[in-house]
């Protein structure tokens, strides 16, 4: 009886390892050992710790009739909060990703040849920043047109604040849009000097926000900003980053606002 075991554990061993194809690696997060915890004074109840809201996958997808375009996009959809909330975080969300989509089936794109598949996009998401107070969210569309030789990727994002459902806008988080304009610049133009050196075209100048307002989240290290490829440097750059430290940041972001938590 034992050896029968013995050798029916040995099969399902060998069998899992064989098995074991195209997984994706999990990612390990190690949290420090906590330290001593200060009792409460007799009588006082803990305030309530708040969870972030659960982030969950929608696949949205879609063809053209004449078979020029189609459409893979993997959407976040928001929960754990209240249904008013939801909805209007939800509804924030389907016009950003509505948009990319848009951006790219009305851009005219070419009649399929014969032999050709469609014109395609692919979509997706990475969660930058979800706590009880903040979602931030970055948004990937990899297009594929037919008859150009290269795919090019597309960033977007959005930000939005759990308590109300409403999204922040880039200007939201300064006191000083000046100064905070100055800074910006100088610091990406330092981080994309670092990691793109000759193969970045941009002079490290721009007149408004507008200038990195189409894909910026908050992270815990600070303000990261993406530009589409091919725009300040050669389409083989990809998509180029830059995070600007909170440090940096700590004399323009409004105490008040969205961000102030990351300045105190």
């Amino acid at each position: 009886m034992v050896a029968v075991f013995g050798l029916a554990l040995a099969s399902l061993v060998a069998a899992a390892a064989c098995g074991v194809t195209n997984v994706t690696p999990g990612t390990t997060y190690i949290t420090p050992t906590p330290g001593a915890v200060t009792p409460l004074p007799s009588g006082v109840t803990p305030e309530p710790t708040l969870a972030p809201p659960t982030i969950t996958t929608f696949l949205v997808e879609s063809a053209a009739l004449d078979n020029r375009s189609k459409v893979t996009f993997h959407k976040p959809v928001i929960g754990g909060v209240s249904d008013a909330v939801a909805a209007k975080m939800n509804d924030a969300i389907t016009a950003k990703v509505n948009g990319l989509i848009s951006a790219f089936t009305d851009s005219g794109l070419p009649a399929v040849a014969s032999g050709d598949g469609p014109s395609t996009l692919e979509g997706d998401y990475s969660i930058a920043l979800n706590t009880a107070t903040i979602v931030s969210l970055r948004f990937t569309a990899l297009t594929n047109v037919t008859g150009v030789a290269r795919p090019k990727g597309q960033p977007g994002s959005i930000t939005l604040l759990v308590s109300s459902g409403a999204t922040v806008g880039l200007i939201d988080l300064f006191s000083d849009q000046a100064k905070a304009l100055s800074t910006v610049a100088s610091q990406c133009k330092s981080e994309l000097t670092k990691t793109l050196g000759a193969d970045l075209t941009w002079d490290g100048k721009a007149s408004s926000f507008d200038f990195f307002n189409k894909a910026w989240v908050i992270t815990p290290p600070g303000l990261e900003f993406v530009f589409a490829q091919g725009d300040l440097a050669s389409q083989a750059a990809g998509m180029p980053s830059a995070t600007v430290p909170w440090s940096a940041l700590k004399s323009v972001v409004k105490p008040t606002g969205p961000a102030g938590e990351f300045v105190k």
